[in-house]
């Protein structure tokens, strides 16, 4: 492939188009670099830091092939993602952005393709079991990282080793098991499944493997029906925190975080 620019025509830019449609940019396949196809070569390179130069050499080819990026592209929040949550709780869009921001602190919602972040937490476990009718006491026997009446960080393998506790979970009871693992860009404990407008829980795990704009909308849901969107509107950072992040938040300083982000989106 040749390094092609603005007014470059033939095969290599039909491919360009080919990929760049690929990657969700809606153009016609004509084989000309128009003007179009520059700007949208340019918004690509941006996207993912690139030298934004309109000119697709090597760095631009490798990264328009890349299919793993690809579909880790598909996954991450939208500008629509954003205005679509702003929208329904009747908020500001930088609102919506600070709080993301504050709360995931840059992480992504997802391990990989179909793996959301999770983190599976062994004592809400065990009042889950419970809840279903069964005694968390007759499964501890080679569970005992999963499966614990209270609170401990020992048993955290963080990443993808969180699945591997999940799995084992799930082997015991599944329902329980997606109930007692925290979810995605917002770590929304699967027990909220109802909160978040979920008829089950395997509708919730369901929505946050879809993409982050899905977990957005859980998260949407979780706000409006504890009421919280209330001090978004309002912009009260400080009752926001202590509702969303708990007595503790001015250990951290949450709400002043949550301030300054949503002056620099503002």
């Amino acid at each position: 492939m040749q390094t092609i620019r603005l007014r470059s025509m033939g095969s290599d830019v039909v491919l360009l188009q080919q990929l760049l449609n690929k990657w969700d940019y809606k153009i016609d396949e004509t084989g000309l670099f128009d003007e179009q196809t520059d700007m949208m070569v340019r918004d690509f390179q941006r996207k993912n830091k690139l030298t934004v130069d309109g000119i697709v050499g090597k760095g631009t080819w490798c990264k328009l092939q890349d299919e793993n990026a690809r579909q880790t592209a598909t996954l991450r929040l939208t500008e629509e993602d954003f205005k679509r949550c702003a929208g329904a709780l009747g908020v500001e869009v930088a609102a919506v952005k600070a709080v993301q921001e504050v709360e995931t602190g840059g992480r992504g919602g997802f391990y990989a393709p179909g793996r959301p972040a999770i983190l599976f937490e062994g004592h809400i476990f065990w009042s889950q079991l419970k809840k279903q009718g069964l005694n968390p006491e007759d499964y501890v026997k080679g569970n005992e990282d999963i499966l614990y009446p209270k609170w401990t960080k020992s048993h955290y393998k963080g990443g993808m080793g969180e699945y591997e506790r999940l799995k084992k979970a799930l082997a015991i009871h599944e329902k329980a098991a997606a109930c007692s693992a925290s979810w995605g860009l917002f770590q929304i404990m699967g027990f909220n499944y109802a909160a978040c407008g979920c008829k089950n829980a395997r509708e919730f795990v369901e929505k946050m493997c879809a993409n982050e704009g899905g977990q957005l909308d859980l998260f949407t849901a979780f706000l409006k029906f504890n009421g919280w969107d209330k001090y978004l509107r309002t912009l009260n950072w400080t009752e926001f925190a202590r509702h969303y992040n708990g007595p503790q938040y001015a250990q951290n300083k949450y709400d002043e975080k949550l301030q300054k982000a949503y002056m620099k989106y503002k």
